[in-house]
C-alpha cells in the first residue's frame, strides 16, 4: 500500500537585503510625511532595524518541514514560527495524520517498525546489521537536526563503484525531506572547503553530501570538525571585513570507495560499510528494482515507523532512573541513538528476531581504533610495552631505531609506528626528535586488545630529561546491557 506525501515546499533560509526589508515594514506601517503622504522609510532606519540586536525580533534558525520529538516526548508539529527553539514549521497535515502516539508504541509495536525499517526499507542495501542502523540513525538525525547542538558525520562506503553509495543517501533524503540529497564536490583546499561548507551552513541545508571522494583518502578538516560540535559557525564573510554566525544543523555526509574519517573526524563519524561479492554490483537483484522511487511512494510509512522509534524511547517517558548519555554526543545519543539502541534491543530479544544489540559508543571507538593515526599510537604503544615493560628514555629508542642492537627489522617497524603515529617523517634519528615524536601522543589513551594503554612522561630532577612508561590507564569498560526485562512484556 502506498503512502506518499505530498511533495514538499523547496524552502531555505536567505537573508533578506535593506530593500526586501524596507518592503516588509512598509506592509506593517505606513510612513508618512507631514502632508500624510506615504513615503518611503528611510535607508538608516531600515540599516538599524537590521543590526538592531536586543533579542525583540524573534530568531529564526531552521526550517522543519517534519514534526520534531523533543527531549520531553513532546512532539512539535503545525505551521508557524515556534519562537522558544526558532524554528519555521511547515509540515504537512496528511504527516500529522500519520504521527504515532505514546499509545501506539509499545514493545510490540517498535519491534514491527524496526524490522520495517530493515528488512523492507534497507532490505537492498548490501551492509550488516549495524550498517543499517547507521543508516536509520542519519534519517532521525536529520528529523531531530534543530534539536540537536552536536551531531556526528556519516560515511557511506564500500570496496567498488556502483555499489550504492549515493542511492542510499538519496535513500534517507527522500525519506527525511521527500527530495534527493543535495551533492556537492569535495575540495582538496582546505579553503576552499571552508567558504564552501560556510555558504552551505548559511542556507541552513538539512543534509549534504560530500560525494565521490578520492578513492581511499581519510578525511580530516578541521571547520568540518569543528562544525560538527556546535550550534553555531561562525566565520568570515567572503570579500568583506566582517564576520557571520550561522546555524550549523546540516547533516553530513561522505561517499566513496574505502574512505575513511582521519584524526578528530574519527571519533565524530559513524561508518555503514556497503558489501558487494560481484565484479558488477549494479546488476545484482534487488527487491525493489527502484529503491529511490520506493522509498518516495512510501514515505509516509517510513516516516511513521522512524517517529515509533523516536516516541516509543523509554527515555522520553521518565528521567528517574535514566542512565547516563553515552558518546560524546550527548543529546544526539540520548535523542536517536538510544532510541534505535532500544528498538534492536527488543528485536534482539525475540528468538528468531533477526536483529542484534547495537551500542553506538562501541560503533563509535571502533570507527575510532581504524583510524590509522590511532592504530599507529596502538602499536606504538604495544611494542614500548612490550620492549621496555618497565619504561625507557628516548635515548633508548633512537638507539633501537637506529640499529644499534642489531634487530634491524624491529627497529624498521618501530621507526614507521612512530611516523605514522606523530604524523611527521623523522629524517635523523635522535633523542630529541624521538622525544618530540612521543611527547604528541601521550596522555591519550588507545584501546589495545583487552587494555586501555596511556604512554605517561616523568622528567628527572634536573629538567633536562625524562622517562616514556606504558601505563594501564583505565580497564577498558564493557558495553552496558541494552536491555533490562520488567514484568510482562515490557522491556526499557
Amino acid at each position: 500500500m502506498s503512502s506518499r506525501l505530498p511533495a514538499p515546499e523547496q524552502l531555505l533560509l536567505v537573508p533578506m537585503n535593506e530593500m526586501e526589508v524596507a518592503e516588509m515594514i512598509e506592509r506593517h506601517i505606513d510612513f508618512v510625511d507631514r502632508e500624510g503622504r506615504s513615503v518611503h522609510l528611510p535607508s538608516s532606519f531600515v540599516k538599524h532595524y537590521m543590526k538592531r540586536d536586543d533579542l525583540a525580533l524573534p530568531t529564526v534558525t531552521s526550517i522543519a518541514q517534519t514534526p520534531i520529538v523533543l527531549r520531553d516526548g513532546t512532539v512539535l508539529t503545525g505551521r508557524g514560527l515556534h519562537r522558544k527553539y526558532g524554528i519555521v514549521f511547515r509540515v504537512p497535515p496528511e504527516l500529522d495524520a500519520l504521527m504515532p502516539g505514546r499509545d501506539d508504541c509499545d514493545g510490540a509495536a517498535l519491534v514491527e517498525e524496526m524490522r520495517f525499517l530493515t528488512d523492507e526499507w534497507l532490505c537492498d542495501v548490501p551492509t550488516d546489521y549495524a550498517g543499517k542502523c547507521v543508516v536509520i540513525a542519519c534519517l532521525l538525525t536529520i528529523l531531530e537536526r534543530a534539536l540537536l547542538p552536536a551531531r556526528p558525520a556519516f560515511f557511506i562506503t564500500a570496496g567498488k563503484r556502483s555499489s550504492g553509495k549515493t542511492t542510499v543517501l538519496h535513500m534517507i533524503s527522500m525519506a527525511g525531506l521527500g527530495l534527493p540529497a543535495a551533492a556537492a564536490a569535495w575540495s582538496t583546499s582546505e579553503e576552499e572547503r571552508r567558504k564552501s561548507l560556510f555558504a552551505y551552513l548559511g542556507l541552513g541545508l538539512p543534509l549534504l553530501i560530500w560525494d565521490n571522494i578520492t578513492k581511499g583518502s581519510t578525511i580530516s578538516c578541521p571547520s568540518i570538525e569543528r562544525a560538527l560540535t556546535t550550534e553555531f559557525y561562525t566565520d568570515r564573510i567572503l570579500g568583506v571585513t566582517d564576520a557571520k554566525t550561522v546555524p550549523a544543523y546540516t547533516v553530513q555526509t561522505f561517499t566513496g570507495n574505502n574512505i575513511g574519517p582521519r584524526g578528530d573526524l574519527a571519533s565524530r563519524s559513524l561508518e555503514a560499510r556497503l558489501r558487494v561479492d560481484r565484479p558488477d554490483p549494479e546488476n545484482r537483484e534487488f527487491k525493489h528494482p527502484d529503491p529511490v522511487g520506493w522509498t518516495e511512494a512510501n514515505r509516509g510509512r517510513i516516516l511513521r515507523a522512524a517517529y515509533s522509534l523516536l516516541v516509543g524511547n523509554p527515555r522520553r517517558v521518565s528521567k528517574e532512573g535514566r542512565p547516563p548519555a553515552e558518546t560524546r554526543f550527548k543529546v544526539w545519543w540520548d535523542v536517536v541513538g538510544s532510541a534505535i539502541e532500544h528498538a534492536a534491543g527488543l528485536v534482539a530479544a525475540i528468538e528468531g528476531g533477526g536483529g542484534q544489540r547495537i551500542s553506538f559508543r562501541d560503533l563509535f571507538l571502533a570507527g575510532e581504533a581504524k583510524e590509522e593515526e590511532t592504530s599507529s599510537v596502538a602499536i606504538v604503544l604495544n611494542m614500548l610495552r612490550t620492549i621496555w615493560p618497565q619504561g625507557c628514555a628516548a635515548s633508548d629508542i633512537a638507539d633501537r631505531i637506529r640499529g644499534t642492537f642489531g634487530d634491524s627489522s624491529g627497529d624498521y617497524a618501530l621507526r614507521a609506528a612512530l611516523e605514522a603515529a606523530g604524523n611527521k617523517l623523522m629524517t635523523t634519528i635522535s633523542a630529541t626528535v624521538v622525544t618530540w615524536q612521543l611527547k604528541k601522543i601521550r596522555d591519550a589513551p588507545v584501546i589495545v586488545g583487552d587494555d586501555t594503554l596511556v604512554l605517561r612522561y616523568y622528567p628527572d630532577k634536573s629538567g633536562h630529561g625524562g622517562e616514556f612508561r606504558v601505563a594501564q590507564a583505565q580497564p577498558a569498560q564493557p558495553a552496558q546491557p541494552l536491555l533490562a526485562t520488567r514484568e510482562g512484556n515490557d522491556v526499557i
